[in-house]
């Protein structure tokens, strides 16, 4: 996982730079993209995955590499592509049966192959720096905000579902835990805000340090019952706005992340207490009819 709180700055003015850059955004991109490969990376209602993510990046390495190639050759350069998203479309059908370890071994190639020319190409004017800066940088962090902008969709989208059930049916039983001890909507409210109010000073620590606290000061089992025990009074109006202002203060969080920010160990950090957390309360409904 990437531990660095802040990746390389994308204006770099070398080659050097942009390579050390470049390694940072791909680490990054391999590692949330092999978290869940059949993940739909830009939201619940968008099929890109990461085969078509990595299939994308990989056509255009190639098409780079082709430009440096042509270059270093003293041969006629590939023609322009006029229209970009007809292209990405025609390539997205054409990579359609790809598996995931092929698109991303693909992709890997494409760039290591993008990398080695634009080595020996070794020009160190601006404007070559800023277009290679642009196919190893500027178009992963691209990328990465659409993916972003996905996360916040499926969290969106888990949260709503959730709290329709939550809202409908504020009395009686709603699920077990596997504790075996019967869930009512005000505990779940209760209980999803203790652990995104928890995640705030564990997010906030690793973008300053590079470190996750580890500390929760107990297990999860110990925190859960603990918290339960000093929510028990709480009315169900209660816990529903203690929760929704603490939702309200994740998304903040998330939209004031800038993308050099984040690194697949802020994805796990900001996902798994909303959009998988919303998942298992959830699927434990639905167990429980």
């Amino acid at each position: 996982m990437t531990n660095e709180p802040v990746l390389p700055r994308s204006d770099a003015r070398s080659l050097d730079e942009v390579l050390t850059a470049a390694e940072a955004r791909w680490s990054r991109h391999v590692e949330t993209l092999d978290w869940q490969p059949g993940y739909r990376i830009r939201g619940p209602e968008d099929p890109f995955t990461a085969v078509q993510e990595y299939g994308h990046h990989a056509h255009w390495q190639e098409y780079a590499a082709s430009h440096l190639r042509a270059y270093l050759d003293r041969t006629e350069r590939p023609a322009p592509i006029e229209d970009a998203n007809a292209q990405n479309d025609a390539w997205a059908v054409e990579d359609a049966t790809l598996s995931h370890e092929v698109a991303r071994a693909r992709a890997a190639a494409a760039r290591e192959t993008y990398i080695a020319l634009a080595r020996q190409v070794g020009r160190t004017d601006e404007r070559f720096i800023s277009n290679v800066a642009w196919n190893l940088v500027g178009h992963f962090d691209q990328h990465f905000g659409y993916m972003v902008a996905g996360m916040l969709a499926h969290e969106s989208a888990g949260w709503e579902r959730l709290t329709a059930i939550l809202d409908a049916r504020p009395e009686g039983a709603l699920h077990r835990g596997e504790d075996g001890v019967a869930w009512d909507a005000t505990m779940v409210y209760a209980h999803l805000g203790r652990w995104m109010e928890i995640q705030f000073p564990r997010v906030e620590a690793f973008l300053a340090t590079g470190e996750v606290p580890e500390d929760l000061g107990g297990t999860v089992d110990e925190l859960n019952a603990r918290w339960m025990a000093e929510d028990a009074a709480l009315t169900f109006s209660e816990a529903r706005r203690r929760t929704f202002l603490a939702r309200d203060r994740f998304v903040r969080m998330v939209y004031d992340l800038p993308i050099e920010r984040w690194t697949s160990r802020v994805v796990g950090l900001c996902m798994g207490n909303s959009a998988g957390h919303y998942q298992e309360h959830l699927d434990w409904i639905g167990r429980s009819g």
